[in-house]
């Protein structure tokens, strides 16, 4: 896909993690009609899924998820791992069991030992993102990690799925083992900085920086300073957090 068509699926996603369903649906069908690679269209086909199983429409998702495994020659993982949900919400718990083992089998079968640890990663995703399970995405993730002990990604998708639950200590325990491998990670200070926000925000009850300037102890300033002033360095180009870093930390 070329760089128009990443940021569109970019933004549907974005959609989609947000729980905005139909509006989600429309930016795939956006993006569908404009991106027409075959990863464009195994996508598109997923993510409609997706929001198809969000808004309960588990015929719909199925078609969907069809259209994907058509296109991958029926080696979609997201594309079972889609219509095993919907086959399940649907009471179709056989057709649910069948798909699954066939997510199973399609990691298990990897050969590549990096990509088979990408592909329980993507199960973890999708059990925490869709099911809520942190049990089982944990487990997946250990596989992944398991597999592939170095691989930052799996550690930052980690911390960030503590992060998202508020278990703030373990998130950063995480964090902080994946960037004594790689201390100049951008996606990681990344996670970093939007961990540490999200909770003081959580703590403090805003979102407002001059509000959280007047309640963040000394301690807490600090961190997040340090955070911000790292991905700064590393690359990170965002205004919202250049005018926190200017409000908070530049006195």
């Amino acid at each position: 896909m070329g760089k128009k068509c990443r940021a569109s699926l970019e933004t549907a996603h974005s959609a989609l993690k947000s729980e905005m369903y139909n509006e989600a649906l429309e930016l795939f069908g956006a993006f569908s009609s404009k991106c027409k690679t075959k990863d464009a269209k195994e996508a598109a086909a997923i993510g409609k899924a997706e929001a198809f199983n969000g808004l309960e429409q588990y015929s719909d998702a199925i078609v969907e998820a069809d259209k994907a495994l058509k296109i991958t020659k029926d080696k979609s993982l997201n594309g079972h791992f889609q219509k095993a949900l919907a086959q399940n919400k649907s009471g179709d718990i056989e057709g649910s069991k069948t798909s699954l083992e066939r997510v199973m089998a399609l990691t298990e079968n990897n050969q590549n030992i990096s990509e088979r640890a990408s592909n329980y990663a993507l199960i973890a995703a999708l059990y925490e993102r869709q099911l809520n399970d942190i049990g089982t995405a944990q487990e997946y993730l250990n596989k992944a990690k398991q597999l592939d002990p170095k691989n930052i990604n799996v550690l930052i998708q980690e911390g960030t799925m503590y992060s998202t639950i508020k278990d703030f200590n373990r998130a950063f325990q995480i964090y902080d083992s994946a960037q004594v491998l790689d201390p100049n990670n951008l996606e990681l200070a990344t996670a970093r900085v939007n961990s540490r926000l999200r909770m003081l925000e959580f703590k403090y009850g805003t979102t407002k920086a001059q509000e959280l300037r007047n309640k963040m102890t000394v301690d807490e300033k600090s961190l997040i300073c340090a955070d911000l002033n790292t991905s700064k360095a590393l690359g990170l180009n965002d205004m919202n957090k250049d005018l926190f870093l200017a409000l908070i930390c530049n006195q």
